[in-house]
């Protein structure tokens, strides 16, 4: 239990000095609680010797009523250093982990980790800062309590003194057996709480797609058997704890029971006064307190020690940009060199090369799945190459951070997400620090002003989860806003239009365009006609460039580009047939 003191007090680091103070001021709240215990005793000394006065009567009831007054106000101090200072260190872990999870490598998100890290940053944070933090000064008092019980002990009487030695090495052996439960059975119920975060996030995320398809009752199968094995989990977990904690109380019982024999026995030999008889019956009942608290206590320090363990497992994942240092450009071309990159062994890009000129457009074209959005991903450094480089105004994206990167580029992705958060916070997201002003200009700019300030509150507005109360042009639009007031050299652009009504998509456009203006653009588009001014068409397949060109040359000649645009054309004449 000493090793998890130690742990809070190195993760404290700057705070660690008020946890000090409240185990320090700890061991006086318990000398405190303690003192009412000794007065009466004290008491029972004096009539029993007849020494007994008004004036000390006085001096014990004021020293008790102090004594009450001072633990009280040590309470409030304690909680103010302890749990209040929980609170601080664990804030400042979150926002540290925030600003770590965005230089993670993406693949770490992919492989079902997104409940562990839900679990960690709530639920395991806040029982350590809730429930873990307080408990610390209950460790050390205990523990502190243990060793100044068998000095008091020995110097009153050796015997006596040797039986509760014996009573106290027994209570932590047990104490040890409990620990050992502990720390197994933790690690398993943080692993199910974590697995059933996953599958709840996991159904509600999916619950469009169960209810369209009618598989409700399929699906919830998942959650079901998580909800109970997080179940079972739990009650073995209690289980485990019944065996060593009933030897734990039971040491307890017979030591105190032994206790009480030796000391009547010792005063029917006549080798113990009466009043010290009387003190060690009524004592002998209190000074195992402190220590029988650390049974009860040991589940939850050991369930913190656990969300401790996973919280460091995820602190300790390497960063994409670890050896990345902050470098500056000034020059906006991008660069494929030999570049391959294959995901969990599936081969995605294929020593492909290319190079975009800075203020100018590229576009890539292909089937779903042929890697045009590896390219993008590869470029703002979301993934590493496997082989190859990426260079972006000359240098090698692996050598930058990635905020020295990601400054430079503005990405509108195909699936827009808008947070729970006002419309105009959620544009002020491309530069917190905004003007309302260059807000409003804009989202003028992304052709967004107007059907925001339809809205009751306009920029006011509080847009649901995910901007789950707005059409997808309007996200789609919002987000572009949010690119243009970023105002980034590189803009990168996912299949903007890709999923968007034909009037959507003549106002994102006009959006695009305002965004793009003297820009190094780099677009995804299975819509040909938005790309037919670009500077340069890469067409994809398989993870290899088959063809580069403008649409002119590509258009003109026999290939997969051309294929494309006949299909194209051939689709647009059944629509203008249709009407």
């Amino acid at each position: 239990m000493l090793s998890v003191v130690k742990r809070i007090i190195k993760l404290a680091n700057e705070f660690a000095y008020k946890i000090k103070i409240a185990f320090v001021l700890s061991i006086f709240e318990g000398i405190c609680a303690q003192m009412p215990m000794m007065l009466v005793l004290y008491v029972f000394y004096l009539i029993l010797e007849e020494k007994a006065t008004m004036k000390q009567a006085w001096i014990v009831g004021i020293v008790m009523f102090s004594s009450v007054i001072i633990r009280t106000i040590l309470k409030r101090l304690i909680d103010g250093f302890q749990s209040g200072t929980g609170y601080e260190i664990f804030e400042r872990e979150r926002l540290l982990f925030a600003d770590r999870i965005k230089r993670i490598p993406m693949g770490y998100f992919t492989s079902g980790n997104v409940g562990k890290i839900t679990s960690i940053v709530t639920t395991n944070m806040s029982f350590a800062e809730e429930f873990g933090i307080s408990s610390m000064s209950k460790v050390v008092t205990g523990y502190i309590s243990m060793i100044l019980s068998i000095i008091f002990m020995l110097i009153i009487d050796v015997r006596i003194g040797i039986v509760n030695l014996i009573i106290l090495v027994g209570a932590n052996i047990t104490l040890k057996n409990i620990q050992k439960v502990g720390v197994h059975h933790a690690k398993i119920r943080t692993k199910a709480q974590a697995r059933l975060i996953d599958a709840v996030l996991e159904y509600i995320e999916g619950i469009p797609v169960v209810k369209s398809f009618n598989l409700s009752g399929k699906r919830a199968k998942k959650i079901q058997k998580e909800y109970k094995d997080s179940r079972d989990t739990s009650i073995e977990f209690e289980k485990k704890f019944m065996k060593p904690l009933f030897w734990f109380e039971l040491v307890f019982v017979v030591g105190t029971g032994a206790t009480i024999l030796l000391i009547t026995y010792l005063f029917m030999k006549g080798n113990l006064d009466g009043y010290f008889m009387l003190t060690m019956l009524i004592y002998i009942f209190q000074m195992y307190i402190p220590f029988k608290v650390l049974g009860g206590l040991t589940g939850v320090v050991r369930i913190m020690d656990a969300g401790l363990d996973s919280y460091e497992e995820l602190k300790n994942l390497p960063l994409i940009d670890e050896d990345g240092k902050d470098i500056y450009i000034d020059s906006y071309d991008i660069e494929f060199k030999n570049v391959t990159f294959a995901y969990e062994e599936r081969d995605i890009l294929k020593n492909i090369s290319f190079k975009v000129p800075e203020h100018s457009m590229t576009a890539l074209v292909g089937k779903s799945g042929c890697g045009k959005s590896t390219i993008t991903n590869l470029i703002a450094r979301f993934w590493d190459t496997d082989k190859g480089k990426v260079l972006v105004g000359g240098v090698d994206v692996k050598t930058m951070t990635s905020d020295s990167l990601l400054k430079n580029i503005s990405i509108v992705f195909q699936n827009v997400y808008l947070f729970k958060d006002t419309i105009m916070n959620n544009i002020k997201f491309g530069k917190p620090e905004a003007t309302k002003e260059e807000v409003i200009e804009a989202a003028k700019k992304a052709r967004c002003h107007d059907f925001i300030m339809a809205l009751d509150k306009g920029y006011d507005t509080m847009v649901g989860e995910a901007g789950a109360s707005l059409s997808g042009g309007e996200k789609q639009r919002i987000s572009i806003a949010r690119a243009i007031l970023k105002d980034a050299p590189i803009i990168l652009l996912d299949e903007a239009t890709a999923s968007v009504d034909p009037d959507n998509e003549r106002y994102i456009q006009e959006a695009i365009s305002a965004l793009v203006k003297d820009k190094t653009l780099i677009v995804i588009a299975h819509r040909l006609a938005t790309i037919k001014e670009a500077d340069q068409i890469l067409v994809i397949d398989e993870g290899k460039i088959i063809q580069k060109g403008t649409h002119e040359e590509l258009a003109r000649v026999k290939g997969r580009y051309q294929e494309f645009w006949k299909i194209r054309e051939r689709a647009r004449s059944w629509e203008i047939g249709k009407k």
